[in-house]
């Protein structure tokens, strides 16, 4: 399921294009893809925090689409995760 995913983000085309091509049913694919979605967010994987950029703003993004953009201090950014 997620090699085929990977798969089709790779070939550049529409997922209707994909499933034609790869004689996959569309419902089928999207419900991998829905999936393939809820494991990324389930992971709880992080990303590195490079302390050296001098940009000065920063954009935290939750799960349900809430988007809060502020200056990059760590610490008020680090209670934002905890919050979720």
């Amino acid at each position: 399921m997620l090699s085929m995913i990977a798969d089709w983000h790779q070939s550049g085309k529409s997922k209707k294009a994909y499933c034609a091509a790869n004689g996959i049913k569309e419902a089928t694919f999207y419900y991998w893809f829905l999936r393939s979605k809820e494991n990324d967010m389930a992971s709880g994987s992080f990303i590195a925090i490079d302390k050296s950029f001098k940009k000065s703003e920063v954009e935290v993004i939750y799960p349900n689409g809430v988007r809060i953009r502020l200056d990059s201090d760590l610490a008020l950014l680090s209670q934002l995760i905890r919050l979720y």
